[in-house]
């Protein structure tokens, strides 16, 4: 297996000393007003909750009935105490939460295990167990990744304080995460997500859990012998993220995703270069690109493009793009960070409600200030982008103004990461109006990433703007995929096709199924479909996802009141799906009670065909 060197390994190891110790009142006085204010009020309101159980059963929860919130709920809360008090007594000084933050350490430490019951069963053979055995091999996910970083910065905050009020909780802190993460992480390459012993691509998890664990090796280097050796192992493992991410920076996992791929990357670049000279890195095309990806899929007000386990709206780390964009010299990410803190969009929850995670970029957010000047903010986005490695094409009408239509198609495969079946799918919006959407993802629970995942409705073609064709929709994996593409984007006109009859399984009977997008900025939109069967039982079916109730009158159908859909209903009869958002999540992501998937339906059963659809503003 090739062993990629993108960031190069570190021999002399600098000290790691980012933010200001607890006896640094300076550094503690220079913060703004608003995060004392802010983490001083929490934490007088948290002093009088006590801090609650986590039963064995609630831990089962997830193996019975799939439920991982209600563990996870709980779990998040204690974490959320323990850095809300430990920042208030670091702003403070006077000593008044420390015993507090003695309670929260020891629970944290006498858990079993910090991994949560979702992921307790990754790395074992089956049958699975519902919960955690302290004879099994201690395996290292996302949450425990997060406990270990967030005990890290209490040590390093608070660490000597605590050691001499209590010796023996130092230490506790110092032997569980041996326990838990710096023995078990360096111990093992056969962690998945690490990348380390197969050449399939890695995903998000591969950045968050490294810029994590360089963060515990690098405080604990006096008490863990081993540490620098486990900073090259991290430096190792994320260099394979690298390696498997697109040349052009596109996120396969979409834009909500996009903050813990990339964004931690960018993290763990940061925590390095505290301690070595990675300058360099920051001249790299790739990883430019990675940072210029989430303007390039940016839509209107707080919508991005949604494709994969996306929610429509999504909140992106303004503090660390603009750090990024500084490093990067890159002038658009900027002007487009100062546009939507302008305006109000996408504006950072200041600290998670649930757990705190990427603690790293949260400190970096309230001790470093970028310098960058003041100034008038204008849109100002390049207006058609392709990202040839995922095969995604944006595009708008103009790069000057958030206004007109905004198009957004894709290939690809169905083995992307949290994929879902929507080869070919493709969003339109209007004046920052959805119109035709991708529906995103509910409540993760046990089926959302198991052998139901494509039971569920949010993950199927017949839910995403596809055809079913002889009615067989799409089926997951990577063999089944687009071909074919071709992207054009010159003078005003982008033309994107792709053949997707590789999509779909056998039993759809698909000799060829070709979609060919071209969009006129100031144009709209056209759509043709060419299609050849070697059969045809059913006919062919298109599937539209639709924002708000579609009108038909005779040949077209109004989107949203601002948009004609025109399509030969002569070819077609049209049949309109409530569908309502009765979960929480999805609802909250969309605010509303009900989407609406319109079915245009050919009677006649054809072995070939040429459908033209139109999209223009009323």
């Amino acid at each position: 297996m090739e062993d990629i060197k993108v960031i190069k390994d570190v021999n002399n190891l600098g000290e790691f000393l980012p933010f200001p110790g607890y006896a640094d009142r300076k550094g503690w006085d220079a913060i703004d007003d608003r995060d004392k204010v802010y983490f001083v009020t929490a934490a007088n309101e948290l002093m009088d909750q006590e801090w609650r159980v986590l039963p064995a059963i609630r831990y089962m929860d997830f193996y019975r009935n799939g439920n991982r919130s209600l563990y996870e709920t709980v779990r998040g809360e204690r974490r959320r105490k323990l850095l809300t008090l430990c920042m208030a007594e670091c702003i403070t000084a006077k000593g008044e939460y420390l015993e507090e933050i003695i309670n929260g350490i020891w629970l944290i430490c006498e858990e079993t295990t910090w991994v949560v019951p979702a992921h307790l069963n990754h790395s074992k053979k089956k049958p699975p167990i519902e919960l955690p055995s302290i004879e099994e091999k201690i395996y290292v996910d996302l949450f425990s990744a997060e406990t270990g970083s967030l005990l890290a910065w209490v040590y390093y905050f608070l660490g000597d304080t605590i050691g001499n009020l209590s010796p023996v909780i130092k230490r506790r802190m110092e032997l569980e995460m041996e326990r838990h993460l710096l023995v078990p992480y360096l111990e093992t390459d056969d962690f998945n997500w690490m990348g380390l012993n197969h050449n399939d691509p890695v995903n998000n998890w591969n950045p968050w859990i490294n810029s994590n664990m360089l963060v515990v090796y690098l405080i604990f280097r006096k008490s863990f012998s081993q540490a620098e050796q486990g900073v090259s192992k991290t430096i190792r493992s994320i260099n394979r993220f690298i390696h498997f991410y697109a040349e052009d920076g596109g996120c396969d996992e979409g834009p909500s995703y996009f903050h813990a791929a990339a964004c931690s990357l960018f993290d763990f670049i940061d925590e390095l270069g505290q301690t070595s000279d990675v300058s360099y890195l920051y001249k790299i095309n790739k990883i430019r690109n990675m940072a210029s990806y989430i303007y390039k899929v940016y839509i209107d007000k707080d919508y991005f493009a949604n494709f994969a386990d996306a929610p429509p709206r999504v909140a992106i780390p303004l503090g660390l793009l603009e750090r990024i964009g500084k490093k990067t010299n890159d002038n658009t990410l900027i002007d487009f960070l100062s546009w939507l803190k302008k305006n109000n969009y996408c504006t950072n929850t200041f600290f998670p409600k649930s757990r705190p995670s990427r603690l790293y970029r949260v400190l970096a957010d309230i001790f470093v200030k970028t310098g960058l000047p003041q100034k008038e903010a204008a849109f100002n986005l390049p207006a058609v982008n392709w990202f040839e490695g995922i095969q995604v094409v944006s595009a708008r009408d103009s790069g000057n103004d958030p206004n007109g239509f905004v198009f957004i198609a894709k290939g690809g495969h169905n083995g992307e990461s949290h994929n879902h079946n929507d080869v070919g799918n493709f969003v339109l919006y209007c004046d920052g109006m959805p119109l035709l959407v991708d529906a995103g993802v509910e409540t993760y629970t046990k089926f959302t990433f198991n052998d139901s995942r494509y039971t569920l409705w949010t993950m199927r073609s017949l839910y995403h703007n596809a055809p079913t064709i002889n009615g067989v929709e799409q089926a997951p994996g990577s063999n089944f995929h687009a071909s074919e593409v071709s992207f054009e984007g010159s003078g005003g006109t982008v033309k994107f096709s792709l053949d997707i009859a590789g999509a779909y399984p056998a039993a759809a009977k698909v000799k060829s199924y070709r979609r060919e997008f071209i969009f006129g900025q100031k144009k709209g939109l056209t759509l043709t479909d060419t299609f050849t069967l070697s059969e045809c039982t059913t006919p062919l079916e298109l599937n539209f996802l639709c924002y708000e109730k579609p009108e038909i009158s005779g040949p077209q159908a109004i989107l949203g009141g601002k948009v004609a859909m025109h399509f030969d209903n002569q070819v077609f009869t049209v049949n309109i799906d409530e569908i309502p958002l009765r979960d929480p999540k999805i609802h909250n992501d969309w605010q509303k009670d009900t989407l609406y998937r319109m079915r245009l339906s050919m009677p006649k059963a054809e072995l070939t065909g040429k459908l033209h659809f139109e999209f223009v503003k009323i």
